[in-house]
């Protein structure tokens, strides 16, 4: 029998890093454009922007947080 799995080391292990690293800039740019759009808009469409937004943030937050478990 046989027990396959895969792990991530050296260089792979930085790239899997920076690339959860972008991803969490890049929600939490995307969560600051949404919140200027609010502006123009209704307010129960900007309810569902702030929420939108919020829900970006919060996935930015957890891949901080995955980027902080890579570390070690």
């Amino acid at each position: 029998m046989t027990n396959e799995h895969s792990h991530t080391h050296g260089a792979e292990k930085e790239e899997v890093r920076a690339l959860l690293h972008y991803m969490a800039e890049h929600n939490a740019h995307h969560a600051q454009e949404l919140q200027e759009l609010e502006a123009g808009l209704s307010e129960t469409a900007a309810a569902h922007v702030r929420e939108a937004a919020a829900l970006l943030n919060a996935s930015a937050e957890k891949l901080r947080e995955a980027v902080k478990e890579t570390e070690g």
